[in-house]
């Protein structure tokens, strides 16, 4: 869903009350992967949820999952800090770089832990690159890119300063373009600034003149990220919001809900091609499905 950065009407959030889903949620994380093609790149972003955190996940069943797959899967290999979960993260990441149909370019991941992103890398193609943050992950495929510069920007969120994101130039190596691309994993408290400074931000950093692509999980809907972007660049936002489906179960409401976008400008108006869940990963629509309002 493209959502155009204007004065418009009181809005309802994508979602719908999904109770416990328990052992129907098979998959390895709690949110799902989106992914767009863009000037004939494949691009995706996806939250493949770190170990550290799977108290939430299952002693405190927050998300009504702790008897999914994610669970099933927390078992640790040997003396090792990896899980057969990670493993299989791993392995789904293999998956959409050597898609049949939408093999990926690019990978923003979140919630990355140092294990699993040594896994990761002990497993990709010999042309793909790691770019390694706190907890944010990039991946390209170094055949389609250069790096011009990276940086991992901290102490921007004034109450999660120990937060980092991602920010990248890269070159194109088919026309010589230049593409900055944000990996972020906003703060998701609603009564904290993390998103109004994340928007800022962009207003501060932005180039009229270079493509950027902001993704990652915003931990806030499509609406509220909207309006944050609209504050930060107030009359006629140079960016557009893409939510494409519902990605995450909202703790103790058991709502679903959109929090995983793709924020970008192209100065030359080039269109945004937002992938079906099946184009990402094959299976995925099966469980994409169980998070969209019926039709």
């Amino acid at each position: 869903m493209k959502h155009q950065l204007v004065a418009a009407p009181v809005l309802q959030p994508m979602g719908t009350y999904v109770n416990e889903l328990q052992e129907k949620w098979q998959f390895p994380s709690d949110h799902l992967p989106i992914g767009m093609t863009f000037d004939n790149l494949n691009i995706v972003s996806w939250n493949v949820l770190d170990a550290e955190y799977m108290s939430w996940v299952i002693e405190k069943n927050s998300q009504g999952l702790s008897r999914s797959m994610i669970a099933d899967e927390h078992v640790y290999i040997g003396d090792s800090k990896l899980t057969i979960r990670d493993k299989h993260v791993a392995d789904l990441t293999l998956q959409m770089i050597s898609h049949p149909t939408h093999p990926r370019d690019l990978l923003c991941l979140q919630e990355c832990s140092s294990t699993f992103v040594e896994e990761l890398r002990s497993k990709l193609p010999v042309h793909f690159e790691i770019i390694k943050g706190r907890e944010e992950t990039i991946v390209l495929n170094r055949n389609r890119f250069e790096i011009i510069s990276k940086k991992e920007v901290p102490g921007l969120y004034t109450d999660e300063p120990q937060d980092t994101f991602i920010d990248v130039v890269l070159r194109r190596l088919d026309n010589g373009q230049n593409l900055r691309i944000l990996n972020a994993h906003i703060p998701g408290d609603p009564t904290k600034p993390a998103r109004f400074e994340f928007t800022k931000y962009l207003e501060n950093t932005f180039d009229p003149a270079l493509t950027t692509i902001a993704m990652g999980d915003m931990n806030f809907n499509e609406l509220e990220m909207s309006d944050a972007i609209r504050q930060a660049f107030p009359g006629n936002p140079p960016f557009y919001l893409y939510a494409p489906y519902c990605t995450n179960i909202a703790p103790i409401a058991l709502q679903s809900k959109a929090i995983d976008h793709f924020l970008v400008y192209s100065p030359n108006r080039v269109p945004v091609i937002l992938n079906r869940p099946n184009e990402i990963m094959p299976g995925l629509g099966a469980i994409a499905a169980v998070l969209q309002k019926p039709e």
